[in-house]
This record gives structure tokens, sequence and C-alpha cells, in this order.
């Protein structure tokens, strides 16, 4: 897997989020209104440019009635060992949203296994992007979302993995600024290179596109 992951709160600043429900097969951008978090389904229009560059991989804790707990770094650093049995392989990577549903930055992170494999899918197109394309940045769609079934008989279930589309390439926006999630363990986790994953590219490079007016 290009992103080495395992699939079998910590400091930082509140970043707005983005949210992939893989029981539903929908997207979510989540605004809070007077103390509230207000849903709004985005399934069918999400854009954004994504900052691939800087996706952090580790473990992530997701406890109801707390705050998410995050032992992530940047991709190609050496990924800490979880802490407790609640941490699950996951991923975050900040994203800016196209113009139509805010132009804001956002955060997207997940340890579910079915959002992991798109994102992952995803990580291995824009690998083989970049190289035709260097310092620019990957405008992102949301193609469908894929049903992954497991299990038999009562215990049989069903959850979606998102399918991404690299549509684009572009300048970081200016706001599109990189701040770990997690800089203690990011210095102190430094020292290893990127795990080696056999992977085989999904996609192959894309041409440059010059700009994108939605993310201006």
């Amino acid at each position: 897997m290009a992103l080495g992951l395992n699939l079998g709160g910590n400091g930082g600043s509140i970043t707005p989020i983005c949210k992939w429900d893989s029981r539903s097969g929908r997207m979510f951008i989540i605004n809070r209104q007077d103390g509230q978090d207000e849903q709004v389904e985005v399934t069918d229009r999400f854009r954004a440019v994504m900052d691939l560059e800087n996706i952090e991989v580790g473990s992530i804790a997701f406890v109801a009635g707390m705050a998410p707990d995050f032992h992530v770094v940047k991709f190609g650093e050496k990924v800490p060992a979880p802490p407790t049995e609640n941490h699950k392989p996951g991923c975050r990577v900040l994203v800016k949203l196209a113009k139509d549903l805010g132009g804001d930055i956002r955060e997207i992170a997940s340890n579910a296994k079915s959002f992991l494999k798109g994102i992952d899918e995803l990580h291995t197109a824009y690998l083989t992007g970049a190289k035709a394309n260097p310092g620019k940045l990957p405008v992102v769609k949301l193609n469908k979302s894929v049903a992954i079934i497991s299990g038999e008989g009562a215990r049989k279930s069903t959850n979606y993995s998102p399918s991404f589309e690299i549509t684009a390439w572009v300048d970081r926006p200016t706001d599109l600024v990189y701040s770990p999630k997690t800089p203690s363990i990011a210095a102190a986790a430094n020292a290893g290179g990127p795990p080696s994953t056999g992977s085989t590219p999904l996609a192959a490079p894309m041409p440059m596109v010059a700009g994108d007016d939605d993310f201006g």
C-alpha cells in the first residue's frame, strides 16, 4: 500500500472538518452553528485541493464524547506505535474546498478501513502524477461510493469506500499551509523513511493544468 497502513487529543489548532460516512457512502462538511454541529452533504459535488504532499499517517482514536486523539506523522516519517487499543491505523489530510463549497480549509481524518482504501488508491495516483507536476497539488473530486461487503449471514455488513479522481494540478493555495497535528511525535519520529510497499501505480501521470479558478 502506498501509505504503508496496516488495515488488518493531541496538540494542534482546531480545523473545521469534512467527514466521510463509511456506512452510507456519503461525504459531509461539518459546520459549527451556535455551538452545534451542522452536517451538509456534499457527496455529489465534493471538489478540493488536497495537500497529499503532507498527508499524515499513524493511528487515531475516535471515542464517543471525546475529542479524537491523533498519533500521526507526515508520510515518510517513522510511524509511532498505537498508544492504546482504541488507536487504529488512520490518516489525516488538509484540503481547500472549491468555492461553491465555501473555499475554506478543512481536515479529513479517519481510521475506517473502507475510507483508507479509497485514500490509499488516491495517494498512489498522486505519487505517479506528481512526477509530471512538480510543485503542484492535485484537485480531487469524489466520483462515486464503492460498496465493500464483508462477513456472511447475520454477520454480513456493507461499508463504502470513496472513489476519488485527480482532475487537475494547481499551485499550492496560499492559505493551504501544512501544520503537523502532533508536532512532538513528528519531531521524535523523523529518523525513519517511507515504508517499502511494492504498490503498483493505478493511474498514469496527468498533464499539468495551469490553474483552476475555483481555488484561487
